[in-house]
């Protein structure tokens, strides 16, 4: 999904400042690790996640599981139609 877009300033020394609205919806506190990705022609900055905090943004294993099941009945449903 996109959002509007916030603006920053390159300063002389190639440093910019990530927005606090940003900074707090990513949790991004002093020494939080991003990379910077050329992806077809823009650059994308993307935090660093440790395992704990992937954890915490994951859904329960339970819904992950339905999910599954879900998608793989349509894929089934598909390829019959396909038959």
């Amino acid at each position: 999904m996109m959002s509007h877009p916030t603006i920053s300033i390159v300063n002389r020394k190639g440093m910019v400042t990530i927005p606090s609205n940003l900074r707090k919806k990513y949790n991004l506190q002093e020494g939080s690790e991003v990379a910077f990705l050329d992806i077809m022609g823009n650059l994308v900055l993307v935090p660093i996640l440790s395992i704990e905090e992937i954890r915490k943004q994951m859904p329960p294993a339970k819904e992950m599981l339905k999910s599954y099941e879900e998608s793989r009945k349509q894929e089934i449903q598909l390829e019959n139609k396909r038959l």
